[in-house]
Parts: structure tokens; sequence; C-alpha cells
């Protein structure tokens, strides 16, 4: 048996079109979308699941290409978005990217490219929407941001860290230098207002991002967390 070509989303769509025809057509539809569909058939292999079905971003195949194709364009002041994207892209599909005037750029066929321009839109969009929310939370600052995206970003990608691995630290906290009186300080989740810390709350929105639920629900989700755990 030949090797077929993985069926394309644009392949998906036409077979069931061309399924209607031949279960619900009236005289010769019927026909003429079973020939259809047994040559669709013959040139395309159908047999993984329909990435339009699939509630995974990165579910189906991805083909790459020599030209590299615009896919999206980031502001310079989302570098951890932008970067979070990219990495994405390239850790799941194996398709090489590059940033160009703000611009990112994949080596992905036509069809592959329309793809990740609307995975990276789905994954951009949700982490500024999730971005703006955590950072409105009372004395959240601009590290907290950076480990909360880092928490999106492997609960995404499903890259959780070991048992008794240690979270990412939330600020750096200055040293007591030798001579002077050591001081007892308050743990340092509550000087930020915050009791639980931004990785954890990150992972476990990365992971509804990647399985496309609605960004109401997830914000939602945030909200309710940030509420329950600040001081």
């Amino acid at each position: 048996m030949k090797n077929l070509r993985p069926a394309s989303a644009k392949a998906w769509a036409l077979l069931k079109k061309l399924q209607a025809l031949a279960e619900q057509g009236i005289d010769g539809e019927k026909i003429s979308a079973q020939i259809k569909l047994a040559r669709l058939k013959a040139r395309f292999d159908f047999g993984e699941t329909d990435p339009a079905e699939s509630p995974d971003l990165f579910s189906g195949n991805f083909k790459h290409a020599s030209k590299a194709r615009r896919i999206y364009s980031f502001s310079s002041k989302e570098f951890d978005v932008a970067n979070s994207v990219k990495w994405a892209i390239e850790s799941a599909t194996k398709i090489p990217c590059v940033y160009r005037n703000g611009e990112l750029l994949a080596e992905a066929t036509t069809s592959t490219a329309k793809r990740l321009e609307e995975i990276a839109i789905h994954i951009a969009h949700s982490f500024r929407a999730l971005l703006e929310k955590f950072g409105a939370v009372d004395s959240v600052n601009a590290h907290d941001r950076g480990v909360f995206v880092m928490g999106l970003y492997d609960g995404m990608m499903n890259e959780t860290r070991d048992v008794g691995q240690r979270l990412p630290n939330r600020a750096n906290v200055p040293k007591a230098r030798k001579g002077k009186k050591k001081i007892v300080s308050q743990p340092h989740a509550a000087a930020h207002g915050l009791h639980i810390h931004p990785y954890t709350v990150g992972l476990s929105l990365g992971k509804q991002i990647r399985f496309s639920a609605p960004l109401e629900q997830i914000t939602a989700e945030l909200d309710a967390v940030t509420r329950k755990h600040l001081t």
C-alpha cells in the first residue's frame, strides 16, 4: 500500500462535505459524491483525528518548508509572550521559527502557516488577558509576572517539575550582612500580598489554554484563585 499524504484541514473539510452528499444527496449527487470521496481517500490519510475536532492546539500534522512565512506580530514590550509562542510552536510542531522586525516567521507550508497563525493568536490573546488580570492583583510586581508566564508556558506544554524540584524564586531577597543582628522577616509571599506562588497559579491555567478552554472560564478561575489567596 502506497504512503498517503496526511490529511490537511482543507482535506478534512472536503471529506465532511462529500460524506454528507454521499448520504443525503439527491439523485446523481450521491453517486458523484461517492466517486469523489473514493478519490479523496486515495490521496490523503484520514487515520488521525480531525484537527478541527480536537481540543489540543497542536494535534495533527505540521509540514516544514524552506520558505519562512509570517505567523504573527508582537510589540517590543511583550517579549515574554512572544517567546512563549515561539518556543511552544517549535517544541510541539518541530517547525523552526525566527523573529524579523517584530514579526514571527515559521518555515512552514502555506496550510501549516495558517494553522500556526491560529495557534499563535489563541496563545497570545490568552496570555495577554491573563497577564492583564494578574497584573491588577494587589502588590504583584514585574518579577511575579515573569514567574507567572513561566507557569503558563509549562502548564501549556505539560512540562511539569520533578518531585522535590524547587519552584522559581519570586524575587531577589537581599542577604543579611555579617556582623549584623539577624532580622526575622515575614515570608516573602506575604510581602507581596499573594499567598500562593505565581508559578503554581499559571501552571493550572496554562493546561486549559492548551486544550482550548473558553477564555472567560480561565480568567474567572484566575480571579477566584487570587481573591482567595490575597492577604
